[in-house]
């Protein structure tokens, strides 16, 4: 049965997002780049570690510079991250925080596409660190 033009619902262009669809677009967002990484993992990791123990450090790198922590089975895992990767990782955290805030509490559209381009490379710094300890440990 085909839908007839007035069946479909009237949106408005310029409405925000709803909260769903953001918590659904951020998580997209951080699982997406975190399987780039992920393949980062299986590819470059050091010969001495095997395709196990790579995939779940790809998973922990989710988890930015506290990654060295539950990446089980890497050579120096379960030590707290450095000064330096804790400190960034804190701020980076405190920022994705605000931004994920701020793109929520707005309702203005455009604001929340700031906030979701203001997030992806905040992103990539978060898993780069992740990936910065990941790489101290297998050293």
């Amino acid at each position: 049965m085909a839908r007839a033009e007035n069946d479909t619902p009237n949106r408005d262009p310029y409405a925000p997002m709803s909260v769903a669809r953001l918590t659904v677009v951020y998580l997209a967002l951080w699982l997406g780049c975190g399987l780039i990484v992920l393949c980062i993992h299986l590819v470059c990791a050091p010969g001495y570690i095997d395709t196990a123990t790579r995939v779940v450090g790809g998973i922990a790198n989710l988890f930015g510079p506290w990654a060295r922590l539950l990446a089980t089975g890497w050579p120096n895992a379960g030590e707290p991250p450095h000064t330096p990767s804790a400190a960034i990782g804190l701020v980076v955290f405190i920022l994705m925080s605000a931004v994920i805030l701020a793109s929520g509490l707005t309702d203005n559209k455009w604001l929340q596409y700031l906030c979701i381009a203001a997030f992806v490379p905040l992103v990539a710094v978060w898993l780069g660190v992740g990936l910065l300890e990941l790489m101290i440990c297998a050293e």
